[in-house]
């Protein structure tokens, strides 16, 4: 196997593995996400209704079956992961959604025909491809003119994603299983240590301003490109939000900063370090919410400096 293909396995994989964790509480509270953002956006939920759909890297299949809630007359979620697929399939029998299907297949070369679904979701998984412009083409294509993509990738600025750069080399070389231990040794809820473990182990992460993800999206064929400025419903909700997100990094090193120092552990200087590195990120968005609050510089000045672009969040259209 391939350099590119292994990684794309692993990616698959550790999603899997952290989607497969979530409660039936918490997966449900996931899926409910999906409606909630369309509508918090304008979006007109009947537009799904009797129309074809695919997920496009569905991890453990919440969005698939939200579209199958909302009235999709058939939905299909395409994953690497054997065994997000496995749990997509039981969530979907669980929630009594018999008109959605899962395959094991790569985004990057989707196994239908040209022009066969009304809407193609594609949220949290651009970033993690090799090829993406590849995969946006596999978009373009499998969608019927007239129909919709739906798509999260993340964006550049703020304070998260250039601590997430430093924090990756330090968790990788520090290994998932101490990291995911101090995870729940900080009492830190599943969704949570899904982020926080896929954005410092997932093998490829990238990040796009809006211009340039405009401008890909553009030249595969999609209009009407336009990004979201509403329903966030997470960690870049606010600046508030987004300061309590970096002080669960802090907590997460923390933890593993603590066990690994009562064991005299070789990788302690390591953990240390990134626990420093999350210190100085969450005092910093810390002190932007009080200067806020204070008057010394407008609640979008601050949110500016913390959040940056945050996530874009995206319909496209195929004319």
């Amino acid at each position: 196997m391939n350099d590119l293909n292994d990684k794309e396995f692993q990616t698959g994989n550790l999603f899997g593995n952290l989607f497969a964790a979530y409660d039936d509480e918490a997966f449900k509270s996931s899926v409910a996400l999906f409606a909630k953002r369309f509508l918090q956006n304008g979006f007109d939920l009947g537009w799904f209704k009797g129309k074809k759909c695919l997920d496009a890297g569905c991890g453990g299949g919440r969005y698939a079956i939200a579209l199958s809630q909302l009235g999709a007359a058939s939905v299909v979620g395409v994953d690497l992961s054997a065994e997000g697929i496995a749990d997509a399939r039981r969530r979907a029998g669980d929630l009594s959604c018999q008109n959605v299907t899962f395959e094991t297949a790569s985004v990057e070369s989707l196994p239908f025909g040209d022009a066969e679904f009304d809407c193609v979701i594609h949220s949290g998984v651009l970033m993690h491809t090799k090829a993406p412009l590849r995969v946006i083409d596999e978009l373009f294509r499998v969608l019927r003119p007239g129909g919709m993509v739906y798509g999260l990738v993340y964006a550049t600025e703020g304070l998260r994603w250039p601590l997430v750069q430093m924090l990756r080399p330090l968790a990788q070389a520090i290994g998932f299983g101490v990291m995911d231990t101090a995870v729940a040794e900080a009492g830190l809820p599943v969704n949570r240590r899904r982020t926080y473990l896929d954005d410092m182990f997932v093998p490829y992460i990238d990040f796009y301003s809006w211009q340039c993800l405009q401008g890909v999206l553009s030249q595969a064929g999609f209009t009407d490109v336009a990004r979201w400025s509403a329903g966030r419903l997470d960690h870049e909700e606010n600046i508030e939000s987004y300061a309590r997100d970096l002080r669960g990094f802090l907590e997460v090193f923390e933890a593993a900063a603590s066990r690994l120092a009562s064991q005299s552990h070789r990788l302690s200087g390591l953990v240390t370090y990134g626990r420093d590195l999350c210190a100085a990120a969450a005092g910093y968005a810390d002190q932007l919410v009080k200067d806020a609050d204070a008057g010394r510089m407008t609640p979008e000045q601050a949110r500016e400096l913390a959040i940056g672009q945050g996530h874009h969040r995206f319909v496209a259209w195929k004319k």
